[in-house]
C-alpha cells in the first residue's frame, strides 16, 4: 500500500460507481386501473408512455405502439396517479379493514389474525411488484 507522500497528485479524483442497477421507473395508474410505464421520449423531448397490459384485452393492439404523452393520456384516459401512491392509499385501506375487525392494539391480536393481516399486505404488495419480462436470448 502506497503512503500519501508516494501518490503523485493528478488532480484527477476517481470516481468509482456503487453498482450499475437501474433505478426503478416510475409507473402510473389511470382512471379505468390500465399501468402506464414511461417508454422513452419522442423527437420533442417529451415523455413517452405504454399500457403494457391494458385492463381491457380489447384494447392491447399488435405491433408498434402509439408513441403517448403524458399529456396525452391524461386528457383521453383521466387523471393518472403515480403507482406508488395507488399501492400506499391500498396498504392504507387494509390497515384500516383490519384494525376495524381485530382492534386497535395489534399486540393484542391472535396469532391467526396477525398471520391474516401479514397475508394480505403480502398480497397488496404482490399486486404492485415489478412485472419480471422474460428476454429474448
Amino acid at each position: 500500500m502506497a503512503t500519501s507522500s508516494q501518490i503523485i497528485p493528478t488532480g484527477i479524483v476517481p470516481v468509482y460507481p456503487l453498482h450499475s442497477a437501474p433505478l426503478p421507473q416510475p409507473s402510473f395508474v389511470d382512471a379505468r386501473g390500465n399501468v402506464w410505464e414511461l417508454a422513452g421520449h419522442n423527437k420533442a423531448g417529451e415523455q413517452v408512455l405504454a399500457c403494457p397490459s391494458p385492463v381491457d384485452p380489447e384494447d392491447a393492439g399488435e405491433g408498434e405502439s402509439y408513441p403517448w404523452t403524458l399529456r396525452e393520456v391524461e386528457r383521453a384516459f383521466g387523471p393518472l396517479t403515480p403507482r406508488a401512491d395507488v399501492e400506499e392509499r391500498r396498504l392504507a385501506q387494509v390497515d384500516t379493514e383490519f384494525l376495524d375487525y381485530y382492534g386497535p392494539r395489534q399486540s393484542s391480536w391472535q396469532r391467526w389474525q396477525v398471520e391474516n393481516y401479514l397475508a394480505a399486505i403480502a398480497a397488496v404488495h404482490a399486486e404492485f411488484a415489478p412485472v419480471q419480462r422474460q428476454v429474448a436470448a
